[in-house]
């Protein structure tokens, strides 16, 4: 990275480096954390944070000190040209050439400040769409290491929507993730649900230990081994050999010892076609290749469906108004948490907005028995820090009724502490 007064190079980004007023109250060290004690809310349990403020103030603020993060979420202005993202008071449009840049400013100062504040085997995912997501993910790269990407998310986040569109209707939006360091990094995998798996349709007598099965063509074409090249005989006496000859390419894919196993163990099945003998592997539902009880369990899919409108109506029930556009629904939130094993970690959402990622904190505690704590920053324009972000947390702690009269207990056994970024006089 290259930086100047004026002007950042950052792998192959080029933007205008605008200064913000806050960065003058950092090098001065004229900011300071204060708490709200009257907003304190619940008595035990993990403690979670609302902090009102400038995001890198307060970023800065928590770095000084010395706190650390294992995960972090952010949902950052889109840069759409609608009125969605604001940069010294002025909202920028489609027309204004300058608003790539200014937007790419306002994210590299704070992903800084991010980067500094992710645990060692920490994890940062960052929603975005089309209108940035290609910067984004430049800047991401020089900031966290492309060898540190992860993956890119494709979220279909409505249905139904975009039936006016001239060429395409768009229904997603992205989730970009940087692990601080890949090598450490470690994620749940999804269980896979075999028993509605209609692949696994034959079922023998240990259909109730093993549960039923598919078959597997023992002949393989992968890398070649000699000892898994040997001759096989059907149950007529015929000759079987991979690929009917020896030599490459052709293997088994079990050795000689192993197929002897299956043989005694009712994992090998012969079928005789009008082309010969085939042999067959049972793969069953319950149990692995050496007859042992295993949950199936794959990595998850970077194509995810979690809907805007269930976050909009989580909204409309706690505070009874619609005052936020596309707030994320809570499943998102706690599909991200689930990913990582450890249910102690310490998360972060520095754009927090309507509060989602607090609350799909305390939901996923309450779900899997975590000790996870949150905190959120967020500035307080329109009241939205007070109002919407802490209004909201506070109900769900307490416990809420519906805008259809329906009583939500709280999510006891959580704490809510309420700080304010201030400029010392």
């Amino acid at each position: 990275m290259k930086t100047n007064a004026n002007f950042v190079y950052l792998n192959g980004l080029y933007w205008e480096n605008k200064a913000e007023e806050v960065e003058q109250h950092i090098a001065k060290d004229l900011l300071s954390l204060t708490e709200v004690k009257s907003r304190k809310v619940g008595k035990v349990g993990p403690v979670h944070q609302i902090i009102e403020g400038d995001n890198l103030g307060a970023l800065h603020l928590l770095n000084k000190k010395g706190e650390t993060f294992d995960l972090i979420y952010i949902d950052p202005p889109y840069n759409t040209g609608n009125k969605d993202f604001k940069y010294t008071d002025t909202y920028f449009n489609t027309e204004d050439e300058a608003r790539h840049s200014t937007w790419s400013s306002f994210m590299h100062k704070r992903l800084q400040k991010a980067k500094q504040l992710l645990s060692d085997n920490g994890v940062i995912f960052l929603a975005i769409d089309d209108a940035e997501q290609a910067r984004l993910k430049l800047i991401c790269d020089g900031i966290f290491g492309e060898q540190n990407f992860v993956a890119n998310f494709i979220r279909k986040n409505t249905a139904g929507s975009g039936h006016d569109s001239k060429q395409v209707a768009v229904e997603f939006d992205y989730m970009l993730c940087y692990a601080k360091n890949i090598n450490t990094l470690v994620f749940n995998q999804e269980t896979v649900d075999v028993e509605s798996d209609k692949k696994y349709k034959y079922e023998d007598r240990f259909v109730k230990r093993r549960g039923k099965y598919y078959l597997r063509d023992l002949d393989y074409k992968g890398s070649y081994s000699k000892t898994l090249d040997y001759e096989i005989t059907a149950p007529d006496g015929t000759k079987m050999l991979s690929g009917g000859a020896l030599g490459r390419p052709n293997t088994w894919r079990w050795g000689k010892e192993k197929f002897k196993w299956g043989i005694k163990n009712d994992y090998i099945v012969f079928k005789e076609t009008p082309k010969g003998w085939k042999v067959y592997i049972k793969q069953y539902q319950f149990v692995d290749n050496k007859d042992e009880i295993r949950v199936r369990k794959l990595p998850y899919r970077a194509l995810i469906d979690f809907n805007n409108s269930k976050g909009s109506n989580e909204l409309k029930d706690i505070l009874k108004q619609d005052i936020f556009s596309y707030p994320k629904p809570t499943d998102l939130l706690q599909f991200v948490l689930d990913l990582i094993p450890n249910k102690e970690i310490n998360v972060l959402d520095f754009f927090a907005g309507s509060g989602t990622t607090l609350h799909a904190t305390m939901l996923q505690n309450k779900k899997d028995g975590g000790k996870r704590s949150c905190t959120l920053i967020t500035n307080n324009e329109n009241n939205i820090c007070e109002e919407v972000t802490y209004a909201r947390n506070k109900a769900v702690i307490e416990g809420f009724k519906t805008r259809r009269g329906k009583l939500v207990k709280g999510l006891e056994g959580n704490q809510l502490k309420y700080f304010k970024v201030r400029v010392k006089k």
